[in-house]
């Protein structure tokens, strides 16, 4: 149970990691390249060439001229392939100078970029093999038309791939496309980690409620991290399991998108007495830590990727204010989604009611800081961006009944309004922002 467990997490961040970079596609690829040349090859045996050579689709010569038009074929692809490596140097330096660095992985991800080099690596691994299971002397082998035939087909398919990459950059690096690649992921994470995984350990009669705050208060066992960098990956479900089995609790004191340093304390054990340095480890490998933050598994992060966007498109060098209203269209819909869908666990219980993990779970008011705070600095002189912030927290307001998350979405409603006050906007825009702040706090109290 316990290694399945751990498969999963580990599944999920091997597959993050394998989905971002451009040469898990082309490795699968080249790898299927070579068992459909040897199928062509085993093709090619199989059907004679006497009902091949009259056919206008098929390619016809003998050993040495089909070995030599295949060999052609892998030149010219090997050639054109430096050619896509290069133009794809243009997509990366535009989306790290215009909506930063961390947005690098939108384009990394994107099925179309390696589907697309991949069709080379295709092409090209498939011809070397076909040619190379032609010997030098071909003298009484029957030609392989049906695989120099394919390697020309694949040749056609290739470039016709490369348009289609043209194609595609040039309406990816449309704004609206990265903010959209963004927002995706943003709900991608919200609905992974709004998951049922622990809905079964909070439910039921909990024979220890008040253990949480006692342990706090007394000593517990300090498990510490020697690496620097910050924790992509925490696998709660791991976790839980061995609390079970040693019947301890264990306190997590660093949540997904955390920096830690050095011999920083991430979680408490208690009793302290059960704890021995096989178990140190195997919490310890429960923790990934990485040179930067991930979407994941950290919401927060995701968020932050579409904020970096508008903060950009507000900059004086850019001043793209339509960029920032799109983002955050899209932080409201992932707010509403988080509000709707995410349950915030702060003890997990496993079946029989015993308290087993304490953590500090990941708030709405954290994600609302996250969203509104460093645009709303930003867009202090621009009335419409400050009107689309307030839009966006009156969709949100729309989406809970919650007082708390009313009063929390009010306290952001002021901070607009006295930003405006702050930034050299005109007495009209002022108005129109301080009478729109007024509706919504008349429309969440009167909910409320």
């Amino acid at each position: 149970m316990k290694s399945r467990k751990m498969r999963r997490v580990i599944f999920r961040y091997t597959w993050d990691r394998m989905r971002v970079s451009l040469w898990f596609v082309p490795l699968v690829m080249s790898f299927l390249a070579l068992l459909f040349a040897l199928f062509m090859h085993w093709l090619d045996v199989q059907v004679p060439n006497e009902s091949l050579r009259y056919s206008p689709m098929i390619l016809s010569g003998d050993t040495e001229s089909l070995r030599g038009a295949l060999i052609s074929i892998t030149t010219t692809i090997l050639a054109t392939a430096g050619v896509v490596f290069s133009l794809l140097t243009l997509p990366l330096s535009t989306l790290a100078s215009q909506y930063g660095s961390r947005l690098l992985r939108v384009f990394l991800r994107d099925r179309t970029t390696q589907f697309v080099l991949g069709m080379f690596v295709f092409t090209f691994v498939y011809c070397l093999i076909a040619a190379l299971s032609i010997p030098q002397n071909g003298e009484g082998i029957e030609s392989p038309l049906l695989s120099a035939t394919m390697g020309l087909i694949l040749m056609l398919a290739t470039f016709a791939s490369l348009i289609l990459l043209i194609q595609h950059i040039s309406t990816m690096l449309q704004a609206p496309n990265i903010v959209a690649a963004a927002g995706r992921e943003l709900m991608g994470v919200i609905r992974v980690e709004s998951g049922n995984d622990f809905k079964t350990s909070i439910e039921g009669n909990h024979k220890n409620l008040d253990s949480a705050s006692t342990l706090i208060e007394t000593q517990g066992y300090p498990v510490r991290l020697n690496e620097i960098g910050y924790i992509q990956f925490v696998d709660s479900e791991f976790i839980l399991t061995i609390a079970q089995e040693k019947d301890i609790v264990i306190h997590i004191l660093h949540q997904t998108g955390h920096f830690i340093e050095q011999n920083t304390v991430v979680a408490l054990v208690w009793p302290a007495e059960r704890v021995d340095e096989r178990l140190v480890k195997r919490i310890r490998s429960s923790f990934i830590i990485g040179n930067q933050r991930t979407p994941t598994q950290d919401i927060e992060y995701a968020v932050n990727q579409l904020v970096e966007v508008a903060d950009r498109a507000m900059s004086p060098g850019i001043n793209d204010p339509f960029t920032a209203m799109t983002c955050l269209e899209h932080l409201g819909v992932g707010l509403v989604r988080f509000i709707q869908q995410h349950e915030a666990i702060e003890n997990i219980y496993d079946r029989d009611g015993i308290l087993r993990i304490v953590i500090q779970p990941l708030t709405f008011n954290d994600l609302l800081d996250a969203a509104f705070d460093m645009l709303r600095h930003a867009s202090c002189d621009n009335a419409s961006v400050l009107l689309q912030i307030l839009q966006t927290i009156d969709k949100i307001g729309e989406g809970t009944e919650s007082p708390v998350i009313r009063r929390e979405l009010l306290r952001h409603v002021k901070l607009v309004q006295e930003e405006s006050l702050a930034g050299s906007l005109i007495d009209a825009d002022r108005k129109r922002i301080q009478t729109k702040g007024e509706t919504l706090h008349m429309k969440f109290n009167s909910v409320a």
